[in-house]
């Protein structure tokens, strides 16, 4: 995401910074998606856009610090910061507060790919046990090796409080991760391993839960040129299954064409639109 530079250098009054950054980045999207809306399947009009504040600094001794929020932040009284984060890092690592609820394995591990420019539900995903409150998550990176905590809080609407711990080791063309998350008698172990051959690039996914059946997932992302990828996933999901086809085409400057179908084991979904990255 290009980020378009409000303010730069601000040497402060405050002479425990060396400098301090302010910067503004958007995302964008239109176009059409079907939707089921009372068991029948519409086509809709959508349409998103969403900005970003970042800010960071340096002191002297070389510290790094930063956060940021997006434009939707919902936080209230400093326990639930939807959407903003903040952070400290150095040679010791990055340690993070605010909207990490996904804890360690959703940051290393993540998901398999998707289709569409809405995502089309997002069936490609396997869920993490993440939290709603004000999380905190520890991440360190040495070589090819990274390493990541994580731990949320109880709230009122949560009910409990989770930790997570994940692994990741890139290879440059392939990576493996592994996590684990932990929560009042509830236990979820993910891993997921990734590979680049020439043009087309393979994730795979599995996810299992306590007392749940386990879950798989599978994309292919094939580059037909510099401009133009085309994606294809599956997920067996606990209760069903679901697969989806898609392509996207780089316009430049941060547009692209995207566009995708889906059988989510219930209805067969398509969308056609654009992103905008600014």
């Amino acid at each position: 995401m290009k980020k378009i530079l409000l303010a730069t250098t601000v040497l402060a009054a405050t002479a425990g910074f060396a400098s301090a950054d302010v910067s503004v980045s958007g995302a964008g999207r239109m176009g059409l998606a079907q939707k089921n809306i009372d068991g029948n399947v519409e086509t809709q009009f959508s349409s998103r856009l969403r900005i970003k504040f970042s800010a960071s600094g340096t002191t002297d001794g070389g510290l790094s610090f930063g956060g940021s929020v997006r434009n939707d932040q919902d936080g209230v009284g400093n326990t639930a910061n939807g959407n903003s984060t903040v952070f400290v890092s150095g040679a010791f690592g990055t340690l993070t507060f605010g909207d990490v609820a996904g804890g360690a394995a959703d940051n290393l591990v993540g998901q398999i790919s998707g289709v569409g420019f809405t995502g089309l539900g997002d069936t490609n995903e396997i869920g993490f046990l993440s939290g709603t409150a004000t999380a905190v998550r520890y991440d360190y990176t040495s070589g090819a090796l990274s390493v990541s905590l994580g731990a949320s809080q109880t709230t009122a609407n949560d009910g409990a409080d989770k930790a997570s711990v994940a692994v990741k080791y890139d290879g440059g063309t392939w990576n493996v991760a592994v996590g684990y998350e932990t929560v009042t008698n509830d236990n979820l172990l993910t891993a997921k391993m990734g590979a680049t051959f020439g043009a087309a690039t393979v994730q795979v996914k599995y996810s299992k839960e306590d007392g749940e059946k386990a879950q798989a997932g599978i994309s292919l992302d094939y580059a037909v040129s510099p401009a133009l990828t085309v994606t294809a996933f599956y997920t067996d999901h606990t209760s069903t299954n679901a697969k989806g086809l898609g392509a996207t085409y780089d316009l430049g400057g941060g547009a692209k064409v995207v566009g995708g179908v889906i059988d989510n084991g219930t209805d067969t979904l398509a969308d056609l639109g654009m992103t905008l990255a600014f």
